[in-house]
């Protein structure tokens, strides 16, 4: 029963993996330091956008009494075949705007990653 078991756990991991499209996407985002609002509330707001994964903050580019600027990865996973454009046009683009005393920089675009 337990090797049963392993299969199905198996099959079931490749078929979800299988079903996914991965994405990575970076910015320049600039954190208005003046707000009640510290770096570790930042990470856990942009990774409660819907199907983002993981968020890295790669490089600190400046910082000042006033602002915080950084270069951000995100990780974000779509069903496959689905439209990327328009998730990252409409949903993770506009989702890090709402995040207050954030402001995208510069946005360096996506692209597609292939699994490891």
């Amino acid at each position: 029963m337990k090797n049963e078991f392993k299969k199905w756990r198996k099959y079931l991991l490749e078929r979800k993996a299988d079903s996914q499209d991965r994405y990575e996407a970076n910015f320049y985002l600039a954190l208005d330091q003046s707000h009640d609002l510290d770096r570790t509330d930042l990470m856990n707001f942009m990774r409660a956008i819907p199907k983002v994964t993981t968020v890295y903050r790669e490089e600190q580019i400046s910082t000042s009494a006033k602002t915080f600027v950084g270069k951000y990865r995100f990780r974000f996973v779509l069903e496959r075949g689905a439209d990327s454009k328009n998730y990252y046009d409409t949903t993770l683009k506009p989702g890090l705007r709402k995040i207050r005393g954030l402001i995208i920089q510069r946005d360096l675009g996506y692209e597609k990653i292939e699994d490891v």
